[in-house]
């Protein structure tokens, strides 16, 4: 599958899906009472409502799913070239490290430089931990691959679920820390079965991975347009 690059758009986008994390919490919008005040309020928690059936709704929609897919497909995919050997190797890790670059910056335009390079370090970790347990898997060192997943989970999932929590109290970081945790499990799932040889059950966690993401930037998607409606009225 041919891997687009990322461009400005792409960057922008994940800028919101970074914002969006703070607001998955949010389940909708209660209808108000029949009050005069109470009534102007329920007409504009349904006109947010309504929005999320606008274009530029199913667009935002649209893209983040595509982001969503395209980073398992890139972690995949540059895990895979440099188990192999191939001489694909180096273009694919530079891709999935200007990716991780691209992340960074959205995450600096929404939370300032010091947060986009505090963000950098601890996903270029997650990063360079997921060589790590592929190198194990390969070997059969299940040490190696409890050590690489341990520090994944250390200084990457946990900070990264606190720092997105403490930027949104409305947000449990327990539901943060469980989304990473399944998408650090996938990828650790698709790594074993390409070091075992078994591309078909590779291809089958890709494919499940891919429908996690869906269903995460989905959710996403209808939690950005009811916190900020008046960006999505076509």
């Amino acid at each position: 599958m041919k891997l687009r690059q990322n461009q400005a758009g792409s960057a922008a986008m994940i800028a919101v899906v970074l914002v969006a994390l703070t607001v998955i919490g949010l389940v909708g919008y209660k209808v108000m009472s029949a009050s005069k005040t109470d009534s102007a309020k329920a007409s504009t928690t349904t006109a947010a409502s309504d929005n999320l059936n606008t274009q530029k709704a199913s667009d935002l929609r649209a893209n983040l799913v595509t982001l969503g897919v395209e980073h398992m497909i890139l972690t995949n995919k540059a895990v895979d070239d440099a188990l192999d050997g191939g001489k694909a190797a180096k273009e694919s890790g530079a891709a999935l490290y200007a990716n991780g670059d691209a992340i960074g910056a959205a995450v600096g335009s929404v939370y300032g430089a010091e947060a986009e390079k505090t963000f950098n370090t601890v996903w270029k970790i997650h990063l360079d931990e997921f060589v790590n347990y592929a190198v194990a898997s390969s070997k059969g060192d299940a040490a190696g691959k409890a050590k690489a997943l341990e520090t994944i989970d250390t200084q990457y999932t946990k900070p990264l679920s606190a720092y997105l929590a403490k930027a949104n109290p409305n947000l449990p970081e327990a539901t943060l820390n469980a989304v990473l945790s399944d998408h650090v499990k996938m990828t650790a799932k698709m790594i074993d079965a390409h070091t075992a040889g078994n591309y078909k059950a590779e291809y089958e966690e890709l494919n499940h991975a891919n429908r996690h993401m869906k269903d995460i930037m989905s959710t996403l998607a209808g939690g950005i347009v009811k916190q900020y409606p008046e960006k999505f009225q076509d």
